[in-house]
């Protein structure tokens, strides 16, 4: 394993965390500074499939204890990859605050900042350094941004997502349908074992009046899949979204009756029988911070 610092994010990262190692590995590089992305866990069907269509490989870790970290797209200790030694990360690099970063990696330079990608922050960096991306590169970046702002229509894209696309697009544009395709691939993963994909993808939150789960599946066609889930997350105080990127388009599910009716009242949300069609795209992270609000004294 080459020397340096390593770059990575958390076990099994999504591709806005294996971008942003792999592209911010390759920028301290051509500023000088020793780097390499490692990879924990196995990425997700969409980061597998752009990086083989990009022709990259990510390596796993093989570091001794110790070694210098760079976290990208996490800032909190749970999904913390096993070689990773909280005291050796020296910065912190992510676009939504989990946890206390400057607490849980006391020895790191830490950004959080609020866009809709960590990629983002990583092309800015590029920007800011007067480095120009390879086109594997800007590829990755661009396919991360897409990703996680719903191809830049989600609520959560901000005009820095916009402008990084822009910008990324400009020197080395996407293949035609290659957006479209990285987001077959992570629907096939999702068809081919739905409860794994549920089970992996549902959070749960605290609440004074009890915890709830809320699980998120974002591929197109999701709000098809909304009978075949029902099986698997008709249980007491969870709430499903389905999202299609593609539309875009949010359908919401809550068994649970009591759950629902508060889950209306704080999202603002209608339903009919057990499910709501907000009209818009709602991600798992508007929706939480929804019902995490102080309710209004009477």
């Amino acid at each position: 394993m080459a020397t340096g610092l390593l770059i990575t994010a958390k076990t099994n990262p999504d591709l806005d965390g294996v971008a942003c190692a792999v592209a911010y590995a390759e920028l301290l590089r051509a500023t000088g500074r020793p780097a390499v992305a490692v990879i924990a866990g196995t990425p997700d069907a969409e980061a597998r499939y752009v990086l083989e269509r990009l022709g990259l490989h990510v390596p796993g870790p093989v570091v001794g204890p110790g070694s210098p970290v760079v976290l990208v797209d996490m800032s909190a200790l749970p999904g913390l990859p096993a070689f990773v030694d909280p005291a050796a990360v020296v910065e912190v690099i992510d676009h939504r605050l989990h946890g206390e970063p400057a607490r849980s990696f006391p020895h790191a330079a830490v950004q959080v900042e609020p866009v809709g990608a960590a990629a983002t922050l990583v092309h800015e960096r590029f920007e800011q350094s007067a480095v120009v991306p390879s086109a594997e590169v800007a590829w990755l970046l661009q396919a991360a941004i897409h990703s996680n702002t719903l191809r830049l229509r989600g609520a959560v894209a901000t005009a820095r997502d916009v402008a990084a696309a822009a910008v990324l697009a400009s020197r080395h544009p996407l293949p035609e349908g290659f957006v479209e395709a990285q987001f077959r691939a992570r629907a096939d993963e999702i068809l081919r074992d739905l409860p794994s994909v549920l089970q992996r993808e549902t959070k749960t939150f605290q609440h004074p009046s009890g915890d709830f789960r809320v699980a998120q599946l974002e591929c197109p066609g999701a709000v098809e899949l909304a009978e075949r889930a029902r099986a698997h997350t008709a249980l007491p105080r969870l709430l499903l979204n389905l999202v299609d990127p593609m539309v875009p388009s949010s359908l919401i599910v809550v068994h649970d009756r009591d759950f629902r009716a508060w889950v209306g009242r704080k999202v603002g949300l209608e339903f009919s029988a057990d499910a709501a069609r907000p009209g818009r795209v709602l991600l798992r992270k508007q929706i939480v911070a929804r019902l995490l609000e102080a309710e209004a004294a009477p």
